[in-house]
């Protein structure tokens, strides 16, 4: 018989268990994703070298570098990066609430994590791999703006270097901030500095049932996005109604009654309005600036419709929930059409807003307004709207996308990004146009109006799909 003695004071190294572990339950899994990741980034790396590089200089290139560097380097622009820094951060901790970046296989949680060995070593993997992840890309971005504006010639190669390490620390600190934010989403759970910053500490800061709720989301909402069903994946990302639930909607006409609606919906969910704010903001200023200078890059507004176009969906919930239900019978006496129409008055009045008061703070700065610059915003604040009625009513993905051969994922991201593409190509355009010439607005206007016939004729098709 062996001592007792012995045996409790018999040391079991836990990086062995695991490694045991992971080859009974893997395999060669464990080696064969380390490949791929490997790969994928590599993938990464040559698309910012053909696609970023050249993207990046065409910015610089279609405006007076110096000029542009004189404007780049004012407090305001300073302030417009810092603002945009801290949307980036605060979104990734507000991200991990729902789904961090530990999120092991169901089965390694149930059978390992679950185990009596130290949860920095079980979860380990996960966190090292999404943390090269988050100080790749965010040194890959770096690299790909800080060289190629050194090579435009707007700057030295010393400041892209630096530029460079920002990136990398940014991205860091993000990946931190979003291992944070999974930490936080269980009560009671670690609240200080270092459980803020990520580490071996925040790792063991990990519930179980944290895990697997986030295991279960990230199955149920990567499948629906593989097979086109965003409609699930809202509702699983859906949060709890908390404000104004004593709040009752109102009686008033058909399409007055749809437009509080969406005003009482922002009123129960203000962390969206409150988001959808932020976004239009950060947008409003780029765009603003594109409008009231003339030292600035024609692309310029192409980077403020990004934002723009998302914080008009954070304010559009109501045109996507009217698409979730389109063809069953309207209750408030009012066409698919008209109800469609006035789901877009909330989120259209408030990109408005925000774009007009852009402008106007801008005309303030360089003393005077134009015409054309407040046209202007009413063409995109249009494409906006275009854009998400073609987003909203897109309808199912197409059957090309499950065919046996490899186009399958491509089709698939095509069908995703073809509303925003649509906005930021037709809205640069637009743009370009307008400040050639006077005449170009009529255009920009022409693009809005197609986009929102073509969003209406969308939702009008789904509707003759599904009526009965």
């Amino acid at each position: 018989m062996s001592d007792p003695e012995a045996a409790s004071t018999l040391e079991v190294d836990d990086h062995e268990l695991v490694g045991q572990a992971d080859w009974v339950i893997g395999g060669d899994a464990g080696r064969k994703g380390r490949r791929q990741a490997w790969y994928a980034g590599y993938v990464v790396f040559l698309g910012a070298l053909a696609y970023g590089f050249p993207v990046v200089q065409a910015v610089v290139r279609t405006a007076d570098p110096l000029a542009l560097r004189r404007q780049l380097e004012t407090p305001l622009a300073f302030g417009v990066l810092g603002a945009a820094v801290v949307a980036i951060l605060w979104s990734m901790y507000a991200a991990g609430a729902y789904r961090g970046p530990v999120v092991p296989p169901l089965p390694w949680i149930d059978h390992v994590v679950s185990a009596p060995i130290d949860r920095a070593v079980t979860v380990g993997r996960w966190w090292r791999l999404a943390l090269g992840l988050g100080v790749f890309l965010g040194g890959l971005a770096g690299l790909t703006v800080g060289a190629g504006v050194a090579f435009a010639g707007m700057t030295s190669w010393y400041a892209a270097v630096l530029v460079t390490l920002a990136g990398a620390v940014l991205g860091w600190l993000a990946t931190s901030l979003w291992l944070a934010g999974q930490v936080r989403s269980w009560p009671g759970a670690g609240r200080s500095l270092r459980t803020m910053i990520g580490g071996r500490i925040a790792l063991r800061e990990l519930h179980i049932e944290v895990l697997r709720r986030h295991a279960a989301n990230s199955s149920t909402i990567g499948g629906s996005v593989l097979a086109g069903n965003l409609r699930t994946a809202r509702l699983q990302l859906a949060r709890p109604v908390r404000h104004g639930r004593s709040a009752r909607l109102r009686a008033a006409g058909p399409v007055a009654v749809v437009v509080r609606r969406d005003l009482l919906g922002l009123r129960r969910l203000p962390s969206t309005f409150w988001t959808g704010l932020g976004l239009s903001s950060l947008g409003a200023v780029v765009i603003s600036w594109s409008v009231t200078h003339p030292v600035a890059p024609a692309l310029a507004v192409t980077v403020g419709l990004v934002p723009a176009y998302f914080g008009f969906g954070a304010w559009a919930e109501g045109l996507r929930l009217q698409a979730d239900n389109i063809g069953t019978p309207s209750l408030l006496g009012i066409s698919g059409r008209s109800e469609t129409l006035a789901h877009l008055v909330v989120p259209a009045v408030l990109a408005l807003v925000v774009l007009g008061a852009g402008v106007a703070v801008a005309g303030v700065v360089v003393g005077h307004v134009s015409v054309s610059a407040v046209l202007l915003v009413l063409v995109l604040v249009g494409v906006l709207a275009g854009g998400h009625l073609l987003a909203a009513f897109r309808g199912s993905p197409p059957r090309s996308m499950f065919r046996a051969d490899s186009s399958g994922p491509a089709i698939l991201i095509g069908w995703y990004v073809l509303p925003g593409l649509a906005v930021l190509v037709l809205g640069t355009l637009g743009f370009v146009l307008a400040r050639s010439d006077v005449t170009g607005l009529f255009w920009g206007g022409m693009f809005a109006a197609v986009l929102i016939s073509w969003g209406l004729g969308r939702s009008q098709r789904l509707a003759d799909e599904h009526r009965v």
